[in-house]
């Protein structure tokens, strides 16, 4: 009759054929480290790897304690311990009982540093070619995850700036990647002023996709400015050193790629406070002027004299004064024009229309039926006030 385990026996039969296996135990075996956690246990748990493959390790407290350097990922280790399965999960690992470091960098820092060097030589990371941003940009495109905070922190920094904004969706780690963010750069050329990559921040096993050398050939390749917003201030990647612009934060970058609203409103009111009284001291002086003449002539020829440049000056200051109306006129269509852009695009303009924003109560935005279930509570933001609503049945577009 044939045996049927169950999936704790079949686990348990595995797992003593392997730790009766003495091939597959008290080995070395060399890697490079990755995923490192420090459990507040004390136990650590990585991943040990080479170009090709990758075991899980564990690292109990009590071997952990011999340790005379610390896990971090990238660094090249030799293990001493066992091959055993974690019976829970039914997981092959490799539990450590001894470690010490291996001679050299790790595999992925050999591979960032060579990758480096070549793009460095080819003159990706030349000064010279870096260009500057727009003051004033038309279009920005935003290649990132469309469900990720990098993307919601920079549109609220960008706010109600008269820009078309073109989002780039990509995936920003894990398999694929590399070829999702250079494929997003490369589908915004002839689109955009300028360009922004971002993501949140994470690990260097998170980030790592921005260390490929499509991604930082799409950057090199593409036709408008690059701002790199990738992880914290302190993480860098190739894609830092080649893109024209480094923001330490995906915010930071929105900053860098808009100017001050504000800051044009005050410029524009100092430029026609300046006008105005650049033309009044002009009439002064020409007043002044007439005023000096008219006394230096005899009283004989007054007369005629002050009626000509009374009708000069009064001819004079009527231009003055057109001109004055007209440059006014001229600052005031700008403003007039200012206003109407921002207002063009402005959230409120869309609401007035009859529209409404759908968000959950968390404030994330509802771009889909895929974004809700049933019975879940949702915001609508209106015009002249909000909504709470509720979900009864979802119906995605054919």
């Amino acid at each position: 009759m044939t045996q049927i385990f169950t999936v704790t026996e079949l686990n348990l039969r595995i797992r003593n054929r392997l730790e009766s296996d003495l091939h597959l135990r008290d080995i070395w075996i060399q890697g490079e480290l990755s995923n490192v956690v420090n459990h507040r246990s004390g136990h650590r748990y990585f991943t040990l790897k080479d170009r090709e493959c990758q075991i899980s390790c564990i690292l109990f407290r009590n071997h952990g304690m011999r340790l005379d350097f610390e896990l971090k990922d990238g660094l090249n280790v030799q293990i001493f311990g066992d091959v055993s399965i974690y019976g829970i999960k039914g997981q092959l690992q490799l539990v450590a009982r001894g470690m010490r470091l291996d001679s050299g960098l790790g595999l992925r820092h050999l591979e960032f540093e060579q990758l480096k060097q070549k793009l460095s030589i080819e003159g990706f990371f030349d000064l010279e070619r870096k260009r500057t941003l727009p003051i004033y940009p038309r279009s920005i495109g935003i290649v990132t995850s469309p469900d990720g905070a990098a993307l919601r922190d920079v549109l609220r920094i960008i706010g109600f700036y008269p820009a078309k904004i073109i989002i780039s969706p990509a995936k920003v780690q894990g398999e694929g990647s590399e070829e999702s963010i250079a494929s997003a750069i490369k589908a915004l050329n002839s689109k955009t002023n300028v360009v922004i990559v971002c993501r949140g921040g994470g690990s260097d096993e998170d980030l790592w996709s921005f260390n490929s050398e499509a991604v930082a050939r799409a950057i090199f390749e593409c036709d408008a400015p690059v701002i790199s917003a990738i992880g914290h201030e302190t993480d860098f990647t190739i894609a830092d050193f080649v893109a024209d612009i480094r923001a330490p934060t995906p915010t930071a970058a929105g900053e860098m790629a808009v100017p001050d609203l504000d800051e044009i409103k005050q410029n524009l009111c100092l430029l026609e406070t300046r006008i105005i009284r650049s033309l009044r001291s002009s009439l002064e002086r020409r007043q002044n002027k007439l005023d000096y003449l008219t006394l230096s002539f005899s009283a004989r020829r007054m007369y005629a004299l002050l009626t000509d440049y009374n009708q000069n000056l009064a001819y004079i200051g009527e231009r003055l004064e057109s001109a004055e109306k007209g440059i006014i006129m001229t600052l005031r269509q700008r403003l007039e024009i200012l206003e109407s852009c921002l207002a063009a695009v402005s959230p409120l303009a869309t609401l007035s229309r009859g529209y409404a924003i759908a968000m959950s109560l968390e404030g994330k935005l509802i771009l889909g039926p895929n974004d809700v279930i049933p019975g879940e509570i949702l915001k609508l933001l209106l015009l002249h006030g909000r909504l709470n609503c509720m979900v009864l049945d979802e119906e995605k577009l054919k």
